[in-house]
């Protein structure tokens, strides 16, 4: 194995992260239990480090300490892999859906997942002869509280994690429309867990109008969103939720039972 203290060429690399994880990746199925002794030969870690890498994944939840003074691994490490398999292929799994809503309605769909306080976009369809957001790409970045998509990705999650995106966020006005107040944001994510969607009506840019659905993983949690955008002028509110919606929400359910399969 790789010496942990030796010098790294990459000066990006954290020496301390690769400490951790070779801690968790100590365990395997010939040695499910070990001792400070244990996991400081099988690292090559120093007994005072390494019992504090340890006793620090206990903490965090992915090691258990035993009445035998041991360490194992907890089911929370699961989460790690079930996390990675959620979002596996995910654009893939949604492309074809957002062709077929875009090529339904005549506009734009997106898939977009939360990145601390913005959004990045990960799959996209344009509609044909449409020139409203052609600058954004697969790699874009939005600030959550100005999309739909980013409503759609936050509103469902518990309340202190809404606060600390919000703390987080670089919060401006990018039109008069533009919700800048957190108990403003707030009552638009009730509204958005009330009907089920999240909209957006010229917070962004005036002119852009959308509408999102999230998708959410086994666990109720949401991974994803996708939306259907377009413009003020061609596409009332009425119309968005009368005939853009229904489409939406029938690609969006086929999404989700994709995503239930992954195991």
């Amino acid at each position: 194995m790789r010496e942990l203290s030796e010098k790294t060429e990459s000066n990006y690399f954290v020496n301390s992260v690769a400490k951790g994880f070779a801690v968790l990746t100590a365990f395997d199925s010939s040695s499910n239990l070990m001792s400070l002794s244990d996991l400081e030969k099988k690292t090559g870690i120093n007994k005072a480090t390494v019992r504090r890498f340890a006793l620090t994944l206990v903490d965090l939840g992915y090691l258990t300490f035993t009445d035998e003074n041991r360490f194992k691994l907890s089911p929370k490490v699961l989460d790690l892999a079930a996390h990675y398999l959620e979002s596996l292929n995910l654009p893939d799994l949604a492309h074809p859906i957002l062709e077929r809503i875009s090529s339904s309605i005549k506009e734009s769909t997106n898939l977009a997942v939360l990145d601390g306080p913005e959004i990045v976009y990960v799959a996209r369809v344009s509609a044909a002869k449409r020139i409203i957001g052609t600058n954004l790409r697969v790699g874009s970045r939005l600030p959550y509280y100005a999309t739909s998509l980013g409503k759609a990705l936050v509103a469902w999650l518990p309340y202190e994690e809404r606060k600390e995106i919000w703390k987080k966020a670089n919060v401006e006005a990018y039109t008069e429309q533009t919700i800048t107040d957190f108990e403003e944001l707030e009552a638009s994510f009730d509204e958005c867990r009330r009907n089920g969607y999240a909209k957006g009506n010229d917070e962004l840019e005036v002119g852009l109008r959308s509408i999102s659905l999230p998708i959410f993983n086994k666990k109720g949690e949401p991974i994803a969103a996708i939306n259907v955008s377009t413009n003020s002028i061609r596409t009332s509110e009425e119309k968005i939720i009368e005939v853009f919606l229904p489409i939406l929400k029938e690609g969006v359910e086929e999404l989700n039972r994709l995503v239930s399969t992954l195991s």
